[in-house]
């Protein structure tokens, strides 16, 4: 500011004397000498990297759940990763901290970085559990990122909270631990100009012990594709995944040489490439390797194939989506099952405290599976999703389903609808049986939320109001239930009219206890056929603490990455 000042006074006088060009490398001279800079430059200060901050996030949340029939309704515990327990009266503590990747205050990243997180659940009353729910390490090299651990993760298009959920891989089981490499986000591929982007990752998991089988692995791997650069109006998306059950021991199968190796199922690293590439059938007629059930494909496949398509309306962003599952390969490519999936539209607001902030709309059918389409009767094998006679659990996780949880677990529908059964012998001969874990994969769904913001008032002095918030979400879907195609089941589909009317309502209030807190309520409501109690209510009162810090770090060199583009979907 001092050299601009005694720049205009040497600038002035140039003009009363006409010494211009003197004068004036007389004012840069000054200028330069008390720290102004040159014209049109930046000086060597500002030009330095701004400091690198690491952001420490932290939650604490107790509460109580209570229902009228000792069930936690439907919409309070699913889609909840796990951790939201399913009877009630329970009380619950749940304690949550992550360490991010550093950033500048132009969310310029280093290169190389990591991070972890930490969440633990503590359950007493009619649920008693201690869940590691989250803990995890992760690491990157500009874009490419990898992890070991827990970690809650949203794959495919149905990213809002308000969702049902994807077809194959939802919220609704605990994080299984993983160990997966992949890109962060969308990677722009550079001759295109940023107008296609690419998002790919590839993981290994563990089952752990399950009811029927124990050891077994998770092989998962998906790529996406992104057309539209970053700040595009329109975005296309398409998408493919690939998930695989294999290994394991299975007691019921140690009997039947056809089905497993003295109960072992295949884990060799032959085993392993043909579960990555299912395509070399010639390998798996290798009897000393592989069984004759091994002989289609070793372990159970499934994945998904998805598009959507987002816009942006200035304050608003709207997208549609649908998600295309398989449990059979070819399926995938006859067409059979066109008609099954997921299909949804979300507006979003890209503003905060708006009274609408996010709104869903879904539907969700798995009626046809390729053996019955547009009603007509194709016959063949139906595809039977989420269940497999080598994995009875199905794909289940920690006695949820790991995919959308229409698809709905034996244990949590009524028991006069009956299930699945198996039986198998022993090796000494003696018969063994159980339950398929899953007993409900035809279903025709609706599914309806909305979320925002709700402006009052709250005292913050003694002649002072401030804004504050109540955060509201509602939700509801409307289910019909039809179990599975005869030719799996032993009872049969379940009768006409099994409809299943879900809800739920939630509150959230910013108070100025413990330093600033907010009070949370939640309210359930189930009615109809499909589950153990025909109506129930349900309910959810608790208070959470949030922290938020930014930790100041040493500098270090920057990513080429301006930021860490925020994905639209």
């Amino acid at each position: 500011m001092f050299g601009s000042i005694f720049s205009f006074f040497v600038l002035r006088q140039s003009v009363k004397y006409r010494y211009t060009a003197r004068f004036f490398i007389m004012s840069i001279g000054c200028q330069w000498l008390l720290g102004a800079g040159l014209p049109g430059t930046v000086s060597a200060q500002s030009s330095s990297p701004s400091p690198l901050y690491r952001p420490l996030t932290g939650q604490l949340e107790i509460g109580g759940f209570g229902s009228s029939t000792g069930e936690v309704p439907f919409w309070m515990q699913t889609n909840q990763y796990g951790i939201v327990p399913s009877q009630a009266p329970t009380v619950w503590m749940r304690g949550a901290t992550a360490i991010g990747y550093r950033s500048d205050s132009t969310q310029k990243r280093p290169k190389i970085d990591w991070g972890a997180g930490l969440e633990v659940v503590g359950q007493a009353g009619a649920s008693q559990a201690v869940i590691l729910s989250e803990g995890y390490v992760k690491a990157r090299l500009g874009w490419l990122e990898i992890f070991g651990g827990r970690r809650k993760q949203v794959l495919g298009f149905a990213q809002s909270p308000l969702s049902s959920g994807s077809f194959i891989w939802s919220r609704n089981a605990l994080p299984m631990p993983r160990i997966q490499i992949g890109t962060i986000d969308y990677v722009p591929i550079g001759f295109t100009r940023k107008f296609v982007a690419l998002k790919a990752f590839f993981a290994h998991g563990w089952f752990g012990d399950q009811t029927y089988v124990q050891g077994s692995y998770l092989h998962q791997k998906a790529l996406s594709l992104r057309l539209g650069k970053p700040a595009s109006r329109f975005h296309l998306y398409g998408s493919f995944s690939h998930e695989v059950q294999w290994a394991g021991y299975a007691f019921f199968a140690k009997a039947d040489p056809t089905l497993s190796f003295n109960g072992q199922y295949a884990d060799s690293p032959e085993a392993y490439y043909n579960v990555v590439v299912p395509v070399n059938k010639e390998a798996l007629k290798d009897l000393s390797k592989f069984t004759t059930n091994d002989q289609n494909r070793v372990g159970d496949h499934r994945g998904a194939a998805e598009i959507a398509l987002s816009v942006d309306l200035n304050q608003w962003t709207l997208s549609t989506y649908q998600q295309h599952a398989y449990d059979l390969g070819r399926k995938l490519y006859n067409g059979r099952n066109i008609e099954d999936g997921l299909y949804g539209l979300r507006l979003q607001s890209k503003r905060p405290n708006r009274f609408i902030e996010d709104m869903v709309v879904e539907l969700f059918n798995s009626q046809s599976q390729g053996y019955v389409q547009f009603g007509k009767l194709l016959g063949g094998e139906p595809e039977n999703y989420l269940v497999n006679g080598q994995y009875p659990d199905g794909w289940s996780y920690q006695g949820r389903t790991i995919g959308i949880p229409f698809i709905t677990q034996t244990a949590d529908t009524n028991p006069t609808l009956g299930a699945q059964t198996f039986s198998r012998n022993t090796a000494d001969g003696k018969p063994v049986g159980g339950l398929f874990g899953i007993n409900n994969n035809r279903v025709l769904a609706f599914n309806w939320g909305v979320s925002g913001s709700i402006r009052t008032f709250q005292r913050a002095g003694s002649s002072r109001w401030q804004p504050a918030y109540w955060r509201y979400q509602l939700r509801a879907s409307y289910s019909q239930n039809h179990g599975v195609y005869s030719i799996y089941s032993t009872v049969g589909p379940f009768p006409d009219g099994i409809n299943q009317f879900s809800a739920m309502g939630s509150l959230s209030r910013p108070t100025r206890w413990l330093g600033g807190s907010s009070i949370v309520i939640k309210a359930g409501y189930d009615q109809g056929k499909l589950l153990r109690y025909p109506s129930q209510t349900g309910f959810y009162l608790g208070i959470r603490k949030d922290w938020l810090k930014s930790l100041p770090t040493r500098q270090t060199k920057y990513s080429q990455e301006n930021k860490h583009l925020p994905e639209h979907l």
